[in-house]
């Protein structure tokens, strides 16, 4: 039986920036609005979401922030 407190990734140093934080918090956003534009029919509120997310998208592929996986 493994070590509860024990992880596997443990020793290895993950990156992470907070360029990549803030696109994904974007990212969250725009769905949140879009969630609401779609429940509320609010084509203003689905476009602002829509334009968040494409600039949340855009910053992801800016900032590479695919690479801090591994």
């Amino acid at each position: 039986m493994a070590d509860p407190g024990d992880s596997s990734m443990a020793g290895t140093a993950h990156k992470h920036k907070a360029t990549s934080w803030a696109t994904v918090a974007l990212i969250c956003v725009a769905s949140i609005m879009l969630g609401f534009a779609f429940v509320l029919t609010s084509v203003p509120l689905a476009v602002l979401g829509g334009v968040i997310g494409m600039a949340g998208l855009v910053l992801g592929v800016m900032f590479r922030i695919l690479d801090d996986a591994h």
